[in-house]
């Protein structure tokens, strides 16, 4: 059969259905046929997944470590006892703010005066010292500066950010970054 020939009947065969059904009756014949395509699917899909997680169940049993239900609490207390260890002392937060704003410098950042905060828990084992800085430059440059503070600072997390366009056809925006750097204390 040639392709003018399939058109013709084609053609012939939609008018047909459209004639018999109606062209809301002809939609849900094509709805029909779209939910039963999605629904064989789904099957397959099914079975699929459940064949690889039946293969899965025995590597995933051998990887899983033998540990007792008690061990479970132990070793979770255990490892919040060592954690504040993990941060720095306090007296260290000189060196990280000059971490911070040698980014800034080789970024070329226009950074106004900051102000900086020291939060102490009562009775806690942390403290938080949170630096607001006023930043002035292009997006990508304040976004590679935050990347850099991020990556080099394991104690510090951006808390904040606030960011404006002063001009609407300007590409210079004005931009306040708070940054919170965690220590622990001196006590136990």
């Amino acid at each position: 059969m040639n392709p003018g020939a399939l058109r013709e009947h084609l053609l012939t065969l939609r008018f047909e259905l459209t004639r018999r059904f109606g062209l809301p009756g002809l939609a849900g014949v094509v709805l029909l046929c779209a939910a039963a395509v999605v629904a064989n699917s789904t099957v397959r899909m099914r079975s699929d997944t459940r064949e690889l997680s039946i293969d899965a169940r025995p590597v995933h049993a051998a990887n899983k470590p033998h540990v007792t239900d008690d061990a479970g609490p132990r070793t979770d207390a255990a490892m919040l006892e060592t954690l504040p260890g993990l941060f720095p002392r306090f007296a260290h937060s000189a060196d990280d703010i000059a971490v911070i704003l040698a980014h800034a410098r080789e970024s070329n950042l226009s950074i106004g005066s900051a102000d900086y905060l020291v939060v102490a828990d009562s009775g806690g084992r942390y403290m938080r010292y949170q630096m607001l800085l006023p930043v002035k430059d292009q997006y990508g440059t304040i976004r590679r500066f935050l990347a850099s503070v991020l990556n080099s600072v394991p104690n510090a997390a951006l808390r904040e950010i606030h960011v404006e366009r002063p001009a609407v056809d300007g590409n210079v925006l004005d931009a306040r970054v708070r940054f919170e750097l965690v220590y622990r204390t001196a006590q136990p």
